[in-house]
């Protein structure tokens, strides 16, 4: 089948058609070899893909399912007509896959009804739920259409628009998609709904639906097989959260008794996945709390620019997470409390073939004691570093009790053996 990808040239109007997909992918490596020249730099498509449950337009919900973790993913943003905001996502095999889809279109099925508009937008449209089946991919789409604007506007200049989302696989492969086509008055063609869903398509036919799972070759089913065994890192230790189980969160009481809670960093949530890096990454919570990331880039270069871009403001990266922007202890932010910390800080590192930076950060209630938990004290150690093309970041969270320098090398000891593992793996 020949498969067309219509692209737009910024600023001179141009149409390109790529070669077909002679070879699909059977890997993430591949897809991002074989879509990386219609990369779309400097922007992010709407609406931005990224959690499989999430289908419903300007809305998060907290009652969903968590996705599984450590399986091989790309994201790849994509120069198409619409734009494209793709995730590539290799499960173990396919009765995992057809599964997982099955469960996001039940949660999807909530979605249908009068569009919800963001904050500070007023909306009139409606969103429809439907199956998806299209070149052997299976799954289900969300389509939005209607007029949007300001809330403060009047809703005469509300402008059109048509917002397509959809989760489908085929063989062991999943992929989650967003698109959106815009005008400047009246109302949505009739005909952008059908415009989306061909891109789609064609995007979804880049990889190929005989895998069945990922094979032992592909480098990021090497690393998923050298992460080590969540017990490595400490008591109670398990994937965080529970992949298939309604989302919980912590302060609120809710979820497993654990006794740390990442109680000072963005791992509360999962983290973005760089563009067109093929990555795998998993959150852990027990006795400690730890995220691991590791990001497959395409040369050298690009290694650094993924690496750095998790400890500082990279242009050519994600931004990077605010240490305290989701703490849930108070002292941390409260004067009266005299609270004790260590401030941030970012110095070189190096371990075996690993090379990049390291961070720590740590806080304490005046009152803390030997045996107090997260939310009297806290440490936090994370490294970002690479080798060669291989860019891993590793985060490490602990209650510190009184001494949280001991704790500082207690958690870079537990990060230096996995990257241990992870140097096989490379």
């Amino acid at each position: 089948m020949l498969t067309v990808i219509v692209l737009v040239l910024t600023g001179c109007g141009v149409s390109v058609e790529p070669p077909r997909f002679t070879k699909p992918a059977r890997s993430p490596e591949e897809v991002a070899h074989q879509l990386r020249e219609f990369e779309l730099r400097g922007q992010t498509p709407f609406p931005a893909v990224g959690d499989v449950f999430q289908l419903c337009l300007n809305t998060l919900g907290t009652r969903e399912p968590a996705e599984p973790q450590a399986f091989p993913a790309l994201v790849a943003h994509l120069k198409t007509d619409p734009p494209v905001h793709a995730r590539f996502m290799l499960m173990p095999d396919t009765a995992q896959a057809a599964r997982l889809v099955a469960q996001a279109a039940g949660v999807a099925r909530g979605c249908a009804g009068p569009a919800i508009g963001g904050v500070g937008e007023g909306m009139e449209g409606k969103t429809t739920v439907s199956a998806f089946n299209r070149g052997g991919w299976l799954g289900v789409q969300v389509v939005t259409s209607g007029r949007s604007g300001r809330d403060t506007d009047d809703s005469f200049f509300y402008k059109p628009f048509t917002t397509g989302q959809l989760v489908v696989n085929k063989g062991a492969w999943v992929v989650d998609l967003g698109w959106e086509i815009r005008g400047s008055f009246g109302s949505p063609d009739s005909d952008w709904a059908e415009t989306g869903l061909k891109v789609s398509e064609s995007v979804l036919a880049v990889a190929d639906g005989s895998v069945t799972g990922p094979r032992a070759q592909d480098q990021t089913a090497r690393v998923v097989r050298a992460l080590p065994d969540p017990g490595v890192y400490g008591k109670q230790m398990k994937v965080w959260p529970e992949p298939g189980k309604p989302r919980q969160f912590r302060e609120q009481g809710e979820g497993p008794s654990m006794n740390n809670d990442m109680s000072c960093s963005t791992v509360v949530s999962r983290e973005h996945l760089p563009s067109f890096v093929p990555s795998v990454e998993r959150s852990l919570l027990g006795e400690v709390a730890v995220h691991e990331m590791v990001s497959l880039a395409r040369d050298e270069q690009q290694a650094e620019q993924v690496r750095r871009a998790w400890l500082h403001d990279d242009p050519m990266g994600p931004l990077p997470p605010d240490p305290c922007g989701y703490s849930d202890p108070g002292f941390v932010h409260s004067e009266q409390t005299n609270a004790k910390g260590i401030a941030p800080s970012v110095t070189a590192f190096r371990h075996g073939e690993w090379t990049g930076e390291v961070e720590r950060f740590a806080a304490r209630h005046p009152k803390v004691t030997a045996t107090s938990g997260y939310r009297d004290s806290y440490a936090h150690v994370a490294v970002a570093v690479r080798k060669g093309a291989v860019a891993v970041y590793l985060r490490w969270q602990c209650p510190a009790g009184v001494d949280p320098q001991s704790v500082f090398t207690r958690g870079e000891s537990a990060l230096k053996r996995t990257l241990d593992r992870l140097a096989r793996a490379a």
